[in-house]
């Protein structure tokens, strides 16, 4: 094969010949199509535009709960964390955004009491022994002080090493103002270090809004403080220079997302009224990172339950087995269910987590 010589006939010539994808007199539009289906992914965050809710556009609770892919986290001290939607045409923050994220912290003095904000990257082979830049913008209330770290974690299972706190600590001044920020950091070799087996580990991004002095080494000594915070476009690339955000299709971060976490419905008929067990395998939209956790929902959120179907009304049915050993439960649901005498068929919600 020669220099010049195609090699992705296949892809590049259905798509010259389709005449959706081309211009009368050019070939723009299909020469774009191929150039981002092969361009990589430059940003290693998921959701760093806060585009994806699944989960729900508010949480109070210290742990996943609205934004997808990012943990808010919350000790001692209280929080509320939201989805912010931007004023259309705004020219504060680039790309036109749709929503930002919010965290209005009530710091509790005390020493482990803490508010914080991250992402886990799968892979704590991401950028190891590489330089990183970090970029966000952000503002606050008043004129506070956030701080930004990065952690190795080593995974779960087995004798794994312990995690590497601490790295490229950054304390991140905020007005009232958005302003874009930048943190570059050197991460880490992990060469002599030993992984979990439970195939869990990852490199944490975490904003600190609020740390008591058990954390002052990880947060630059940032101390207790309330307040709102505010943070938009987060982005994580190779190299020493912020490049532009990268703003990808609605479509691809949400299946960036259901790798990790995603919502969906199936419903099943019994082969007769009256069948004593059934089952139905749903296909998860996107392959999971591993067996994800199942909670099965009727259709007024009771959880663990399904609802019958009975002709014209419904009746909640006890549900279910999932998720059992030796099946593909990366890709497919099992549900396994209770009929009765009068059920011809179930229709159910489900969450599946598969989150670090």
């Amino acid at each position: 094969m020669a220099i010049g010589d195609k090699i992705v006939v296949g892809p590049i010539t259905a798509i010259a010949s389709n005449p959706a994808l081309t211009d009368n007199s050019t070939n723009i539009a299909s020469t774009h199509y191929v150039n981002e289906m092969l361009k990589g992914r430059k940003n290693y965050i998921i959701n760093g535009n806060f585009d994806i809710w699944q989960r729900g556009t508010s949480q109070t609770s210290s742990s996943y709960g609205s934004d997808d892919r990012w943990l808010n986290s919350s000790g001692g001290s209280t929080k509320t964390h939201s989805q912010q939607a931007f004023t259309l045409g705004q020219t504060d923050v680039p790309n036109e955004p749709k929503y930002f994220s919010r965290t209005v912290v009530t710091s509790v003095a005390g020493a482990g009491n803490q508010c914080s904000k991250y992402q886990g990257i799968e892979s704590v082979r991401t950028l190891a022994g590489k330089t990183a830049t970090l970029s966000f913008y952000a503002k606050a209330d008043a004129a506070k002080n956030i701080a930004v770290e990065f952690l190795q974690d080593f995974g779960t299972g087995g004798s794994p090493s312990a995690a590497i706190t601490g790295i490229g600590v950054t304390t991140c001044a905020l007005t009232t103002s958005w302003q874009k920020f930048t943190v570059t950091v050197n991460i880490p070799s992990i060469n002599g270090k030993t992984l979990g087996t439970s195939g869990d580990d990852r490199l944490n991004v975490l904003f600190w809004f609020d740390a008591g002095s058990d954390y002052n080494s990880r947060a630059n000594s940032l101390g207790q403080q309330s307040g709102t915070f505010d943070i938009a476009q987060v982005q994580l690339e190779e190299g020493s220079v912020a490049t532009n955000f990268e703003v990808r299709h609605p479509a691809t971060e949400l299946a960036l997302c259901q790798r990790y976490y995603e919502v969906g419905s199936g419903v099943s008929y019994f082969p007769s009224a009256g069948t004593a067990y059934s089952g139905v395998a749903v296909n998860y939209k996107v392959t999971k990172r591993a067996a994800p956790t199942v909670t099965v929902f009727d259709d007024v959120s009771t959880s663990g339950k399904v609802t019958a179907i009975t002709g014209p009304g419904g009746q909640v049915a006890n549900a279910y087995s999932y998720a059992s050993t030796g099946l593909d439960t990366t890709n497919i649901l099992h549900i396994v269910y209770a009929g009765g005498s009068s059920i011809y068929g179930l229709r159910f919600t489900f969450a599946a987590d598969a989150e670090l």
